[in-house]
């Protein structure tokens, strides 16, 4: 495909990466020249150099035969300017990158193609919708929904008291779990296994574990028995994250502490939010934080701006008695010093942005794209096609590319994980996990 990328931050970046390492035609437009040549010189991509909402420069990426165009500069504005005048030119398919809350609900309101636009991005409100996901199913790292959340993608740090502990794959029958639940991936000491039946867990182990909706509460307790729903959460940082969070966990959470250094944003969050508490301060200060009630507080959840505030504020709120820590960072690294730091989950909203633009992108029959942080691999969720190879025999009986594994399908009359004898018919959903190198030959068995 011929795509065009506007803007290279670290969305940007990443989506050239990816989309040209699967051989598609990349243009990246950005206007910073010091930064388009870093680009150049790393990727290997086409670089523009110029405003992506000149005419001009999409001409000389070739707007008029573009398959998509993604505007994901910094500005809601140029990218609703650039997806506008893309699809004037004949670009197939726009997606914009848009942060401004106002201006998304506007969207929505009157229709995106009042803009040309397909598809909205919004990074800060995919993010908070994943900390939901993480408080609401405690002992978790990272999460994923599937099939319209039927079928939940969970990843657990199996710690020394778990039940798991000793087990091997083929323990786990149905009579004894009568909650299903299946084990798609082991990270040991960084390796990456695909689970067999005699793969024993151990303790310290990440599982990546598919399971129906309504296993969800069963299986958090087998895995940690002293886990508990929070009822108590702190929020440091009154930003767009910290707000669409707060505005998600009103729904379920009755206990929420907002604190904020900034007084403007602690006011207008206190105006907006009535039902929670406001305290103006400094969470990387321990009279502040015992001030918040953090000894007894389920979850710190650190959402400001500022990344290195984030980790420093939630290693103290660890240490003075928050029994779980979630960052928001824009950096990459931190994710291999989380585990030294006992930080428990790292969501990173720029990682979320790419991931759902890769489904839009990929198109072949992927519905939905979890990239996995911490084994470089991917859960997709296919339809497919009728005729395509995957329905034409049982699961036993086809060959399936290196490295992955099929879990779980849903149809109108529910989820299910798959087995042997499961027979993949056209227009469910599947959910497979695989390395990246495995999504091509995926794509054809799901596709005729």
């Amino acid at each position: 495909m011929n795509i065009i990328i506007v803007g290279a931050g670290r969305i940007g970046r990443n989506l050239a990466k990816g989309l040209a390492e699967e051989n598609n035609q990349v243009y990246l437009i950005e206007q910073k020249e010091d930064l388009a040549q870093k680009v150049s010189e790393k990727l290997d991509v086409k670089v523009i150099i110029g405003n992506g909402a000149d005419p001009d420069t999409l001409h000389k990426a070739g707007v008029d035969e573009a398959d998509i165009i993604l505007a994901v500069t910094t500005s809601d504005e140029t990218n609703l300017v650039v997806c506008s005048l893309a699809g004037s030119y004949g670009t197939k398919k726009r997606i914009a990158r848009v942060r401004n809350t106002a201006l998304s609900k506007a969207l929505e309101r009157f229709g995106y193609s009042q803009f040309n636009i397909d598809e909205i991005i919004n990074p800060e409100l995919l993010a908070a919708r994943d900390i939901v996901k993480t408080v609401l199913s405690p002992g978790t790292n990272e999460v994923a929904d599937f099939a319209e959340g039927q079928i939940l993608l969970r990843g657990f740090d199996v710690p020394q008291t778990s039940p798991l502990v000793g087990m091997q794959m083929q323990d786990f029958s149905d009579e004894d779990f009568p909650w299903p639940f299946l084990i798609i991936s082991i990270v040991r000491e960084k390796e990456v296994i695909i689970p067999k039946g005699d793969t024993v867990i151990k303790a310290d182990d990440l599982i990546y574990t598919l399971l129906p909706a309504s296993s969800l509460a069963e299986f958090l307790t087998f895995v940690n028995p002293e886990s508990k729903m929070p009822k108590k959460v702190l929020v440091y940082g009154a930003s767009i994250t910290g707000r669409h969070l707060v505005a998600e966990l009103t729904n379920t959470i009755k206990d929420i502490t907002v604190l904020e250094e900034d007084p403007v944003l602690a006011k207008a969050i206190a105006g907006d939010f009535k039902a929670i508490r406001v305290i103006n301060g400094s969470a990387s200060e321990a009279d502040i934080l015992n001030e918040c009630g953090i000894e007894v507080a389920d979850a710190f959840i650190a959402t400001s701006t500022n990344d290195h505030l984030n980790l420093i504020s939630s290693v103290l709120a660890k240490k003075m008695g928050a029994k779980f820590a979630i960052i928001t960072t824009q950096q990459p690294d931190y994710l291999s010093i989380i585990d030294a730091l006992d930080i428990d989950a790292i969501i990173n909203p720029h990682h979320l942005a790419v991931e759902q633009i890769l489904h839009l992108v990929r198109g072949k029959g992927i519905t939905s794209v979890a990239k996995l942080l911490e084994c470089d691999a991917e859960a997709l969720e296919f339809i497919p096609e009728e005729g395509s190879p995957i329905t034409k025999a049982k699961i036993k009986d086809l060959k399936f590319p290196k490295d992955s594994i099929i879990g779980a399908i849903y149809s109108e009359t529910g989820a299910e994980l798959v087995k042997g004898d499961t027979e993949v018919k056209a227009g469910q959903k599947v959910v497979v996990f695989c390395q990246k190198t495995a999504v091509k030959k995926l794509q054809d068995m799901f596709t005729r």
